[in-house]
């Protein structure tokens, strides 16, 4: 039976910046007008109260809370404690819970910083590489680039916070990638992670993106290279590279955008809105609401709703060229929001197969050079390069059945396109 064990908890659903390739305001989904700009201590009891229940009936003894926004700091630091010392009282269930929030950084200041020591909550960054990029997409209300303000806001943090901030850069291919894995090292990054631009089928051609060329791969396989062959010392902490290693090396380690694990991820908007991952906004206005809401429903009723079932089960409802592909189960089809088309739904490999093939082959090609011979032979691990890794899908599909599930991914297909 499907579960969940992290809520991703849209404190706040307005931002107090721009970003102008951002998911949930910028890209055609429009559904956050009409929600509360702040979550409300009503929806918070509920909410608590509902993952106590959940928790106790499907045996899950660690909980993760996800703050986040639009931007989460915009919520008053009252009503911020109030509602974490609620989520504490799970604790009183024997459920270990954890935290962590995800911000521009602009609103950091003292008193944020011991709040976040307080609870432990982990604190994740969004900057995106070099002052000259960053000021070019992630833009305040007036256009006006936001990069300085949140160097001090990190700078602020490390002043006054005793944990480590983690960052994330979306990635941008007129960014030489070199550039950008130096601004990490710069700015004494320990974790960190780039994360591919959100496309779909629908929206590739506007980008004139081109999936033959594999730029994103192109682009990543720099900063591999690089951060492989550093010293332990000296590496960052990349949980891209990090999970496609550990799934190469036979682990179970999977996150929602690589690895064939189940989502266990639920998203709570001001609203009490239980819905399917956020970025699927990009699929179009209104795409995520299934209609459940935590004030009238349950977990399990979120996790049954066709959206949220098939993100939970993305890793594992693989179209057929996925199926057919020999790294599936380290790729896990990517990220669910980045298969969708107008025309089949999710019945489709993502827009970035090309290059997380090409990707994944470099990478596991670098491992296997790295391990001893004794252990290459036991293992009987081989070789395989991205163009051989292309030959055997297209030798492949044309045997693969159209699995049962297709119905399913199918499902989410906009029916004008059919009338067009």
């Amino acid at each position: 039976m499907a579960y969940c064990d992290t809520l991703i908890i849209k404190i706040a659903s307005r931002c107090n910046i721009n970003c102008t390739y951002c998911y949930m305001y910028n890209l055609g989904d429009d559904s956050y007008k009409n929600q509360p700009k702040f979550i409300s201590q009503t929806t918070i009891d509920e909410a608590v109260k509902k993952i106590g229940e959940h928790c106790k009936a499907n045996n899950v003894t660690k909980f993760t809370f996800i703050f986040h926004g639009g931007e989460p700091l915009l919520m008053p630091k009252d009503k911020f404690v109030e509602m974490v010392e609620k989520m504490e009282m799970l604790k009183n269930d024997g459920i270990t819970i954890s935290y962590s929030l995800q911000t521009n950084a602009i609103l950091i200041d003292e008193e944020w910083c011991s709040i976040f020591d307080k609870y432990n909550i982990g604190v994740g960054v969004s900057i995106d590489g070099t002052k000259e990029i960053n000021d070019k997409y992630r833009v305040d209300k007036q256009g006006k680039g936001t990069y300085d303000k949140v160097i001090k806001g990190i700078e602020i943090s490390r002043k006054y916070q005793k944990g480590h901030l983690g960052f994330l850069s979306v990635i941008n291919l007129d960014l030489d990638p070199m550039a950008a894995f130096q601004h990490m090292k710069s700015i004494n990054a320990l974790s960190a992670d780039f994360l591919l631009l959100d496309l779909n089928h629908d929206t590739l051609e506007n980008e004139k993106y081109d999936v033959e060329k594999t730029p994103s791969a192109n682009w990543y396989i720099k900063i591999f290279d690089k951060w492989f062959s550093s010293s332990e010392e000296e590496r960052i902490q990349i949980r891209l590279f990090d999970v496609i290693i550990h799934r190469i090396l036979g682990g179970l380690y999977s996150i929602d955008n690589i690895g064939s694990g189940e989502n266990s991820v639920l998203v709570l908007e001001t609203d009490g809105g239980l819905e399917a991952v956020d970025v699927l906004k990009i699929c179009g206005d209104g795409f995520t609401k299934d209609n459940v809401n935590i004030n009238t429903h349950n977990f399990q009723d979120a996790l049954n709703a066709p959206l949220a079932e098939i993100y939970y089960n993305s890793g594992k409802y693989l179209p057929k060229k996925c199926l057919a592909c020999p790294v599936n189960e380290i790729c896990g089809g990517g990220y669910l929001p980045h298969r969708y088309s107008s025309k089949n739904g999710f019945n489709n490999a993502p827009v970035y197969c090309n290059d997380l093939l090409k990707l994944i082959t470099h990478i596991q090609n670098a491992v296997i050079d790295g391990m001893p011979e004794e252990l290459i032979k036991e293992s009987e691990i081989q070789k395989l390069t991205y163009e051989n890794a292309l030959q055997i899908i297209e030798e492949t599909l044309p045997t693969i059945p159209e699995p049962e599930y297709a119905k399913k991914l199918e499902s989410f297909r906009n029916l004008e396109y059919e009338v067009v």
